[in-house]
């Protein structure tokens, strides 16, 4: 059978000063703002710097209030090959960057407004080209092509880049219609609903508002670390996205964390995300199990939270007793929170807690009593003031007696 020969990709462009001079000026031209949020590597933390020093970082974040560009993730080997494959001439993307995984093609296009004030339509215009895009070329489904979190800068001084010296700038509608032309449109995509923008705005800034960044950063990085990504790049990216962001410690206390836990030979081990249908059946049954309100179930609720901590107290004290004997055999707290499965904490306060052994046929107290005041031939005791009342010194006190086996009363 005859194969039909692959698109000819453009010669890359002479690495030169005056073709990456002209490309930066044309880029930060239609950047519509004059500072940038851009970071050295993919796992430091971003800064702001202008449009004019942004050549020396690799990586950046696009503005959240203009979005100019449309960039799509490719992660496979033949990524570059695959773009000029698929996308049609005529909206060839503006520039392509190789990475070691694929690629990032990017568009420039005409500045949409994304503030919160902005019109909500031309924003769902644009994410849906962005999203045929991506669909197009099987992008990355993490990263948003208007307004991604962390991207390759294209004007660093050291990219990989593929491009011509004046780069061009799509209109939304132009993209449009040639992703139509070209079949590559996805069915059923529509972009005109209201609604559909405004609550996905309302979602993002619910996610990650002032309050909350702390925990949303620590929970998004410890999900990536569980499935075994890389979680540090994840909790920069997530911080990013903020609209105040964390500042640097805060974020390297977080990956310090999870990374401690990971570590940890109690932590979690697991490289393989739960399968979609384990998830659903364990989704299902505990919706049937809230649904069922037995009679068990009514009952335990109506007897309150004291049910419960007296059906605790009988298992902490277990093992404070197990400790207090484990302490009295020589073991450091140490091993006692090891075999117990507790914090040193945890371990001191069990050995300081008064606890009441209970034996079979007695009850005693490990703690210390006191005899009753010695009696003297002078006046009694309770005819004499308080203040001159004998007590014995401590080092006189008896501790309590061991708890022994005594015989079974006989009779009725």
């Amino acid at each position: 059978p005859t194969v039909a020969p692959r698109a000819q990709t453009p010669q890359r462009p002479r690495n030169n000063t005056a073709f990456r001079a002209a490309f930066r000026a044309s880029f930060l031209g239609n950047m519509a703002t004059a500072w940038a949020r851009a970071s050295p590597t993919k796992t430091a933390p971003s800064v702001r710097v202008s449009a004019a020093d942004l050549a020396e970082f690799e990586f950046y974040t696009p503005s959240r209030s203009a979005g100019s560009v449309l960039v799509i993730d490719v992660d496979r080997p033949e990524a570059v090959l695959d773009i000029f494959d698929t996308i049609p001439p005529e909206i060839r993307p503006s520039w392509i960057v190789e990475t070691r995984k694929g690629a990032q093609a990017g568009w420039m296009i005409d500045t949409v407004d994304l503030r919160s004030t902005a019109r909500e339509r031309p924003i769902a215009y644009a994410r849906a080209i962005g999203a045929a895009l991506r669909e197009a070329l099987a992008g990355d489904e993490a990263v948003d092509p208007l307004t991604p979190v962390r991207v390759r800068n294209p004007t660093y001084i050291r990219a990989e880049l593929r491009a011509s010296a004046t780069p061009p700038v799509y209109g939304l509608k132009q993209l449009h219609q040639a992703l139509k032309t070209a079949d590559l449109w996805p069915e059923g995509m529509r972009f005109t609903g209201r609604s559909a923008t405004k609550k996905a705005h309302r979602a993002i800034a619910a996610a990650i508002d002032t309050g909350n960044r702390n925990q949303t950063v620590f929970d998004v990085a410890r999900h990536a670390a569980y499935v075994g990504e890389d979680f540090e790049a994840v909790a920069w990216q997530t911080n990013d996205a903020a609209p105040e962001p964390l500042k640097a410690a805060e974020v390297r206390g977080i990956i310090r964390s999870i990374a401690g836990y990971m570590a940890n030979h109690r932590g979690h081990r697991s490289t393989v995300a739960m399968p979609s249908q384990m998830r659903e059946l364990l989704s299902e049954m505990g919706r049937r199990g809230g649904l069922a309100n037995t009679a068990a179930q009514r009952a335990a609720r109506a007897l309150g939270p004291t049910a419960s901590a007296a059906a605790r107290k009988p298992r902490t004290d277990t093992k404070a007793r197990t400790a207090q004997k484990m302490r009295a055999q020589g073991h450091s707290a140490a091993a006692i929170g090891r075999k117990l499965a507790a914090s040193p904490a945890t371990v001191y306060r069990w050995l300081r807690r008064h606890v009441r052994h209970q034996c079979r046929f007695s009850s005693v107290e490990h703690q210390v009593i006191q005899r009753p005041p010695r009696r003297s031939t002078a006046p009694s005791a309770g005819s004499l003031p308080g203040h001159l009342r004998y007590w014995p010194h401590p080092r006189h006190q008896t501790p309590a007696p061991r708890c022994t086996r005594q015989p079974p009363p006989t009779g009725p």
